[in-house]
């Protein structure tokens, strides 16, 4: 099969996000299978000399998706500005867009997407039929590993760690939810601080950034709060660190399209707090720790795992770890070939 993989994400501000992360890992492990010819390329240089094109994101809001004569596979990661269309206006031409996209997506052969969540919100959200929507699960960052405490003392210096810190990694967007992990510190010993690492934790006008330096101050936790926006993409080691050194991570999300910061936690050996919505139980299983995506919520949890003993933290950590190795680019890269292979099979 001669297979497109359309490699937009990579030249453009995803690069560094889950998008590009996604897309990386899946052209790494498809270009190991052996009934597949792969080129990661652009889509208007190459989609005449292949069987069919894969698109790995859909962009809602912008007519990104082309009317080709030719067999199309797009991966839609989540519709979360659908489910809080207040929080996202999307303005006259993103519903152009959004309706040209919508056509388009009539004519795609099949729909990936990342967890059962997302399944049923592209169905109400987008129209597509269920029996168009496949979902294909990704996984830990294979580089996020157990970390020696040799590496985790060089990233506390790098970095200037807190000795004691909850932890969060990600975007600052409305779903994140990020007001409620602030405010949580409020119900959360006083030694205890926050690290945010993500390339938008820096001063900005916008909305969301509004929304967490306005509950910073309602919540009088600014000693306790600490972001690091410089944690790039690649720097796998130094990220592994972090989490490593962590006393748990959060992830207080109201919704997510599956939540790959879950597994890089409990892949590095870091006990996992999360929200019950959406996708986060299909990650996490049995092995991380839910609730309400509340103040209180989370900082009752953070209390219990850091009450923890030492053989309890022990065994949390196996399970997570038990419960990130379920999971693997592999198995994502097969799922998908299978996934080409249903498309392709009449004329194969």
């Amino acid at each position: 099969m001669k297979i497109l993989l359309d490699d937009l994400s990579l030249r453009s501000l995803h690069s560094g996000r889950g998008i590009g992360s996604y897309t990386r890992l899946l052209a790494k492990e498809l270009a190991d299978l052996q009934d597949i010819d792969m080129i990661l390329g652009d889509w208007k240089k190459n989609w005449k000399s292949t069987d069919l094109v894969h698109f790995p994101y859909l962009d809602l809001f912008s007519a990104t998706l082309p009317l080709l004569r030719k067999p199309i596979v797009v991966t839609i990661h989540d519709v979360i500005p659908l489910q809080f269309p207040d929080q996202y206006p999307s303005g006259k031409r993103g519903k152009l867009a959004l309706w040209r996209q919508k056509l388009a997506l009539r004519s795609v052969q099949r729909v990936i997407t990342v967890s059962q969540a997302s399944k049923q919100s592209i169905h109400e959200h987008l129209q597509v039929p269920l029996s168009k929507i496949h979902v294909v699960l990704q996984a830990a960052d294979p580089q996020m590993q157990p970390q020696t405490q040799i590496n985790q003392e060089k990233a506390r210096h790098a970095y200037a760690l807190p000795e004691r810190y909850i932890l969060y990694v990600g975007d600052i967007n409305y779903n994140k939810n990020l007001p409620q992990l602030i405010k949580s510190l409020k119900y959360i010993d006083s030694s205890i601080h926050l690290v945010l690492v993500g390339h938008n934790f820096k001063q900005q006008t916008i909305p969301e950034w509004t929304a967490i330096t306005q509950q910073i101050a309602l919540s009088d936790v600014g000693e306790r709060i600490h972001f690091l926006p410089n944690v790039k993409t690649g720097e796998s080691t130094s990220l592994a660190c972090i989490y490593a050194r962590s006393l748990c991570y959060v992830q207080p999300s109201l919704a997510e399209g599956f939540g790959l910061p879950v597994l890089d936690a409990l892949q590095v050996g870091t006990p996992v707090i999360a929200s019950n919505r959406t996708s986060l139980p299909e990650v996490g299983g049995a092995a991380a720790h839910y609730v309400e995506p509340t103040a209180e919520a989370f900082g009752q949890a953070v209390m219990e795992i850091v009450a923890y003993s030492p053989d309890k933290r022990k065994d949390v950590i196996k399970e997570g770890q038990a419960q990130a190795a379920t999971f693997s680019w592999k198995k994502t890269a097969q799922a998908t070939a299978q996934v080409y292979r249903e498309v392709l099979r009449p004329s194969v």
